[in-house]
């Protein structure tokens, strides 16, 4: 009898450590995972806090001409001109935000009255506009604080090519294309973009008109419009961060 009591006792006891056993290793497991998670979220946060410390940003814009100095003033005015796609690389800095211009593209359709007396002439440009493409520096770079950006640079490769296309009595006269078609090239020395204006959350933007162009044929000087809409807004790229800002 004793030692069939002895045995349950045993039996008991051994349960009992089994039970503390099993709860020991259930507050291990969870602390070691605690901890383990804990270990990875820090970093996830600290790198989703840092992700996006430079950003590409794109904007469709619409672009319009104001055209002055054209023959006998016959076709000064104010023109649409077309539409297009830019790309700036804001980055965040201490007080303000340093930008660069990535990419910059216009299709452009001109179309251009010209009437003086009994003669009329109509110059029809049909082009595309870029500048110069750089993976660190893009076309231009400026700074970006209280919601004016000012352009610190003059923009690279900025130039439109196409063709024109005149009809009408002017043609070949007086600075106007010959009649016909017949290319156009236009790569101004250096311009500078006029500020960028943002409104307070930064989804839209105006730039007054800046002078981008000076030419003989046609005879004319062309100051140029934008206002921009944000479409997108992405992480740079990782080696974007490796650029220089």
């Amino acid at each position: 009898m004793q030692t069939h009591s002895g045995t349950k006792a045993t039996v008991r006891a051994g349960k009992i450590s089994t039970r503390k056993l099993r709860h020991l290793i259930v507050v291990a497991v969870a602390a070691t995972l605690g901890a383990v998670l804990m270990g990875n979220v820090e970093p996830a946060r600290a790198a989703e806090d840092n992700a996006c410390l430079v950003s590409d940003v794109e904007y469709d814009v619409a672009a319009s001409v104001v055209v002055r100095n054209t023959p006998f003033g016959a076709a000064n005015g104010v023109y649409a001109m077309g539409s297009g796609k830019i790309t700036l690389r804001i980055a965040d800095q201490p007080g303000h935000e340093a930008v660069k211009l990535m990419s910059y593209e216009l299709v452009n359709r001109l179309t251009v009255d010209a009437k003086v007396a009994m003669l009329s002439t109509r110059v029809v440009t049909a082009s595309r506009t870029s500048t110069a493409r750089d993976a660190c520096e893009g076309s231009a770079q400026g700074t970006l604080r209280d919601g004016t950006l000012t352009w610190d640079s003059k923009v690279t490769g900025y130039r439109s090519d196409g063709t024109m296309e005149c009809s009408g009595s002017m043609c070949g006269k007086f600075g106007a294309p010959p009649e016909g078609t017949s290319p156009f090239h236009d790569a101004p020395a250096a311009i500078r973009f006029s500020p960028f204006t943002f409104s307070a959350d930064g989804s839209t933007f105006t730039m007054p008109y800046t002078l981008v162009s000076s030419s003989d044929s046609p005879r004319q000087t062309t100051y140029l419009g934008l206002s921009g809409r944000r479409v997108k807004r992405l992480c740079a790229a990782p080696h974007s961060t490796a650029c220089s800002s």
